[in-house]
């Protein structure tokens, strides 16, 4: 009995080491788990950032295309053209290039445009520039003048209706249909009341893209005009940008023009701070795209091109380098601007005809740059951060520094 007593017990104590044993060995698996887990969550983190990197750097590498440096950029109204313009002034600028620039901010507008609105430029003498970006009503004759055989003609649309109320808010101090409407709501609910067509500045409140593509905004809607005015366009642009998908304007644009990454890269210009827009009921929408029904009819026709060239692009392909410029954007804003680009709050003056990128009858958004930048860095936000009229004042003097 005793000897079967001890047995037992040694059998207890056997059974109870061994189970610490095996505890003791999961503990030390489930820690050696985690650890490698850790090793290899860390390595798959460097592997993207590795990545993010090699894309970032692939972008700036050399490309194989040749640069374009003659670019005609329409600049139509509260369509982020002053954003644009930002970047084609500072592309002319790191590559010496010439500006045809206006006698002063614009080229006569709202008139046509006539070649000899270009400072310093003789029809006789065969002058041309390679850049072209100030405001004007269109005129292709007059601008083939101007610019070389092989320029790249571009512009930019945006969405009627979102335009409408922005215009309404930017342009409600000079054009009289919207400055004698009680609100934007009350014009949008009977807009004859207010629109006399042959107004000055009354094409601020129909049609506006219309207007400044080169044709009559009071035109009667039909479906072979509007086709006609549409393939006119096409022969005449190369490319047109969406202000609505900006981004992905961006990367076509890049594409197009064989630029670098940082060629493409903007800060907002011109933008309200109180850009909240104002929530309009469907029968609203309709209302307004039927009161713009030539800039409907426009916007719908490159909105299918413009899917178009992101298709044969390739959508992933799109994604991921419509990724890339928003995270070097957002690099730049954390190195440049106050706050990583939390603008505070500018009361401008009035506008004086033009969109003037820096005013307008709204409160507009600046930049402050950061106050630790090396030379070089200050050099690159300063241009980042720089308004059409100041960087117009400073191409001048440079092309014209005796006047």
């Amino acid at each position: 009995m005793r000897v079967w007593f001890c047995c037992r017990v040694k059998v207890k104590i056997s059974t109870i080491s061994f189970t610490a044993f095996i505890t003791v060995c999961l503990l030390l698996l489930a820690v050696n788990f985690h650890t490698s887990s850790k090793v290899i969550q860390h390595q798959e983190d460097s592997e993207v950032h590795s990545l993010q990197r090699k894309e970032l750097s692939s972008w700036h590498s050399p490309r194989l295309c040749t640069p374009k440096t003659n670019v005609m950029f329409l600049k139509t109204h509260k369509t982020a053209s002053c954003t644009i313009l930002n970047l084609l002034y500072r592309f002319g600028e790191k590559h010496n290039l010439t500006f045809a620039l206006a006698k002063g901010y614009h080229f006569d507008y709202p008139k046509f445009f006539n070649s000899r609105s270009v400072q310093g430029f003789s029809e006789q003498s065969g002058q041309h520039y390679n850049m072209m970006c100030s405001h004007m009503r269109f005129n292709r004759p007059e601008v083939q003048k101007v610019m070389p055989a092989d320029t790249f003609y571009i512009s930019i649309l945006r969405h009627p209706v979102s335009l409408a109320e922005s215009s309404f808010n930017y342009f409600n101090f000079l054009a009289p249909a919207f400055k004698h409407s009680a609100s934007f709501e009350d014009f949008i609910a009977n807009p004859w009341k207010y629109y006399v067509p042959d107004l000055l500045f009354n094409h601020l409140a129909r049609n506006m893209l219309w207007f400044d593509l080169g044709f009559d905004h009071n035109a009667n809607f039909s479906l072979q005009f509007a086709q006609s005015v549409v393939a006119e366009i096409q022969q005449s642009f190369h490319f047109i940008l969406l202000a609505d998908y900006f981004d992905q304007s961006m990367v076509l644009l890049r594409d197009a023009l064989c630029w670098s990454l940082d060629d493409v890269v903007t800060f907002r210009h011109n933008a309200r701070t109180n850009a909240k827009p104002k929530c309009l009921s469907p029968a609203q929408e309709e209302q307004l795209k039927k009161w713009n029904a030539l800039d409907w009819y426009l916007y719908q026709s490159f909105n299918t091109t413009f899917w178009k060239k992101v298709e044969r692009f390739g959508k992933l392909r799109m994604d991921k380098e419509v990724a890339i410029l928003q995270a070097r954007r957002e690099e730049l804003q954390n190195l440049c601007l106050l706050k990583g680009g939390k603008p505070p709050e500018v009361k401008p003056s009035l506008g004086q005809g033009v969109e003037r990128c820096q005013t307008g009858h709204v409160t507009m958004m600046t930049y402050t740059l950061n106050s630790n930048l090396s030379i070089s860095d200050k050099e690159l936000c300063s241009r980042m951060i720089r308004e059409e009229y100041e960087y117009t004042d400073l191409m001048r003097k440079k092309q014209f520094p005796k006047t």
